[in-house]
């Protein structure tokens, strides 16, 4: 689930969109009216949700759970542990985002941030937001396969990674000594009868080429 896009503007009550910013304030994709419009806004007053995070406080000491993993175990529970209404007791709103969190802080996680917490999640899920988000980060996940594969070693183009016939897993481009041209990669019969790792061990990698053809 991406969330990057999403934020929260003073002025435009629920969870929006953006659009494009400028100098003077926001274009968002109001889902509160359905439309797209200006908020005059300065950028300090913006809250991206992507860079909200919750403290957290276990046996190894502080740290924060992004607020998008938040979101996930919410929606995770929902069916069995709905979120408590927003104006509920103090009481009542602890023990929801206990059952949510366990490890939040109790001391700096106060109880107005766990209402706007579900002030949030609640208009997120009823504008169908989470799955947009899960779209977009699906659509992310399927753009990045040359990327992951260029790490670690796999220094191959792009262009080569993209061909038909490429199909190794990343693991396997990323071993060691995965130094082979994109012409022999692309073919089955080297992928089949020689890994890439062992071709490089025992021969160097322009011999396995010439043996191939």
């Amino acid at each position: 689930m991406n969330i990057d896009k999403y934020l929260v503007v003073p002025g435009a009550p629920g969870v929006h969109k953006l659009v494009s910013s400028r100098a003077n304030g926001v274009i968002i994709d109001d889902r509160k009216e359905g439309r797209t419009r200006f908020v005059p806004v300065r950028q300090q007053q913006i809250t991206p949700l992507a860079t909200v995070a919750v403290y957290t406080f276990t046996e190894e000491g502080e740290g924060t759970v992004p607020l998008v993993e938040v979101f996930q175990k919410m929606l995770d529970l929902h069916d069995t542990t709905p979120p408590a209404d927003p104006k509920a007791s103090s009481p009542a709103l602890r023990a929801y985002f206990t059952a949510v969190l366990p490890d939040h802080d109790r001391d700096r996680v106060h109880i107005g941030d766990i209402q706007k917490c579900i002030k949030w999640y609640n208009f997120m899920r009823e504008h169908g937001i989470f799955e947009e988000a899960k779209r977009e980060a699906e659509k992310i996940a399927a753009d990045l396969p040359a990327e992951a594969l260029a790490k670690e070693g796999a220094d191959l183009p792009a262009e080569a990674l993209a061909k038909e016939g490429a199909d190794l897993p990343a693991e396997a481009l990323a071993k060691e000594g995965a130094d082979l041209p994109a012409e022999a990669l692309a073919k089955e019969e080297v992928v089949e009868k020689k890994p890439a790792k062992k071709a490089t061990e025992e021969k160097p990698a322009k011999k396995v080429a010439k043996s191939k053809k």
